[in-house]
């Protein structure tokens, strides 16, 4: 009798544990690839409103990013170095032979009209980023 009562609650917590509060996959229609090149040149420093937390941006004006890509889609961004890529946020950790340790970090956001590329450096060292390619992805 014992077990019989074990297996009726069990039963009623396997069948009733789905309450129907999930979507079904959407099926993504296209995409979009951009090729996107940042020269040493066009990295922007920039801080906080304080003047402090110093970073580069770069800044690119994308008119394909309509309002159903923004709240319905996706956007992937990748670092490119030609023979891999890596998903932003890139994360790296580095030691120089002085003994010198940082991480630099590279990062995007986006709106609906414009993507931004940063790259911070974990000492906040002023450090002009060189030349990177970057492959972002639209998907929707």
């Amino acid at each position: 009798m014992k077990n019989a009562i074990i297996l009726l609650l069990c039963s009623i917590v396997l069948f009733s544990s789905c309450d129907g509060n999930y979507s079904y996959p959407e099926d993504l229609n296209t995409k979009q690839v951009y090729n996107l090149k940042v020269n040493a040149s066009d990295w922007v420093l920039a801080t906080d409103n304080n003047g402090l937390n110093p970073y580069y941006k770069c800044s690119f004006k994308i008119k394909d990013i309509t309002d159903y890509i923004f709240t319905n889609g996706a956007i992937l961004a990748y670092i490119d170095y030609g023979d891999f890529q890596q998903a932003m946020p890139y994360i790296r950790h580095y030691e120089n032979a002085a003994g010198e340790k940082w991480t630099k970090t590279i990062d995007f956001d986006y709106s609906n009209s414009d993507i931004n590329i940063y790259m911070t450096n974990s000492d906040f060292k002023y450090e002009s980023p060189e030349t990177m390619y970057f492959r972002v992805v639209f998907i929707w």
